[in-house]
């Protein structure tokens, strides 16, 4: 006789996918805030350097968002590691040129739709809180 049990355990099946989206939105916005002069008036002689180094502390951080708190944020408490991602996003815009803002609130998102059952209160409010934060970082690296 054969007995099958139901596995409990769920993993946030897209956060491949939220993972290349925080990284590329965080690396546009970096070269957009590096190489792009809205006013006209600066000129970046060490664009490459300054892009690399923020390239790599994108792809540190994507890594350890994605790695260690999303990919497993359907095991348990996926809204409140949302909520805590998408606060800590939100502080990040006062480094907006690191690009973590956009890698944290991509990695709320991952987290709030991992819950089971779809998102929590704290996860639709993650949500939001993601959105937000993206759209300050866009403007931050147009104007900022």
């Amino acid at each position: 006789m054969t007995t099958y049990t139901e596995n409990t355990r769920r993993t946030s099946a897209g956060w491949p996918m939220f993972a290349a989206l925080g990284a590329g939105v965080a690396l546009v916005l970096a070269a957009v805030g590096t190489f792009w002069d809205a006013a006209g008036n600066d000129t970046n002689d060490q664009g490459i350097r300054e892009f690399l180094v923020v390239a790599g502390i994108v792809v540190v951080a994507t890594a350890v968002v994605f790695g260690l708190v999303v990919r497993t944020a359907g095991q348990g408490n996926s809204g409140r590691r949302a909520l805590i991602l998408a606060v800590l996003g939100v502080l990040s815009i006062v480094v907006f040129w690191s690009g973590l803002p956009s890698v944290l609130a991509f990695g709320a998102v991952g987290c709030a739709l991992a819950a089971p059952g779809g998102p929590s209160t704290m996860g639709k409010v993650s949500m939001g809180l993601a959105g937000l934060t993206v759209a300050f970082a866009v403007v931050a690296a147009l104007f900022g």
